[in-house]
């Protein structure tokens, strides 16, 4: 049987006087295509009728970067997910304290950074985030990157510290680029290839193109991250909010896109990208 594991799904609590959500929010849903809402339980009934049977949960900026409700998911289901944390980069000791603790929760497995937003993009350039690399290689822990941006310096980020495992989201594309436009993103990200203790994950691909399902013209663009990668560090993933809510793409069909929808996949090669692959990474057993 093959393990299905999604790579990045958001889940969030609903805008609440005690739970406001940062401003902007509703209307960045709107803009993103995102459902209203999304929770644990909504959750595991649509990984269910898909046949998947994990999935990695990722804090939503709009919810304060806020991770209790995808806390409270690994403890009522917790054979279905894992909870990569956000941290405030920029501010070293909070984030520092907020790690100690975050590391006795057996659900985290790890951190998930953006640098895409304007008031973040920078922070990988500007010696914001120095302090977090040695950090996060010294305790071992994984990273899943937003960075669209400034590949060069995750290479000399991977370069510096082998033992940092390292994964660039979204197939390192800007959001809103589509069809042949995700060119330029997709080489730099294949450069990266070059270094052991960086993963990609093919996670989006939706919203990557303006054809309809399949989405057969940035497929060429997949084969090219898997065949610099290999399959055993390549993630297929959804971010299903907004697959659900934009493109109307649910678990079926985004399972299909991979076993039927990419002819380049043998089947070895097939289930590690649906799930093998991430799990291994996040040692997930």
């Amino acid at each position: 049987m093959v393990m299905v594991a999604d790579s990045q799904v958001h889940v969030w609590g609903d805008e609440a006087p005690g739970r406001p959500w940062i401003a902007g929010g509703q209307e960045r849903l709107r803009h993103m295509g995102h459902l209203p809402s999304l929770g644990p339980d909504y959750l595991v009934g649509k990984m269910d009728e898909g046949g998947v049977q994990r999935a990695v949960l990722v804090p939503p900026t709009w919810d304060q970067d806020r991770i209790d409700v995808a806390l409270e998911a690994h403890r009522r289901f917790p054979d279905r997910f894992r909870v990569m944390t956000r941290i405030p980069v920029n501010k070293p000791d909070e984030a520092r304290e907020m790690l100690r603790g975050l590391r006795k929760e057996p659900g985290v497995a790890g951190v998930r950074l953006t640098f895409s937003f304007e008031t973040e993009r920078d922070w990988i350039h500007d010696g914001t985030a120095d302090w977090f690399w040695p950090y996060a290689e010294e305790h071992d822990i994984p990273v899943m990157m937003l960075v669209p941006h400034g590949k060069d310096k995750v290479a000399r980020i991977a370069e510096k510290h082998p033992k940092l495992r390292l994964s660039i989201d979204h197939m390192g594309i800007l959001g809103n680029t589509t069809d042949d436009k995700v060119a330029p993103y997709v080489e730099a990200t294949a450069a990266l290839a070059r270094f052991p203790n960086v993963t990609v994950k093919l996670s989006n691909i939706p919203s990557f193109s303006t054809a309809k399902y399949p989405f057969a013209n940035v497929m060429p663009y997949v084969q090219q991250l898997v065949q610099a990668f290999g399959a055993q560090r390549c993630f297929w993933g959804t971010d299903l909010s907004r697959m659900l809510g934009k493109y109307g793409v649910d678990y079926t069909a985004g399972v299909a896109l991979v076993t039927d929808h990419m002819p380049f996949l043998s089947e070895r090669e097939k289930a590690l990208v649906l799930g093998e692959a991430l799990c291994t990474w996040l040692r997930w057993d």
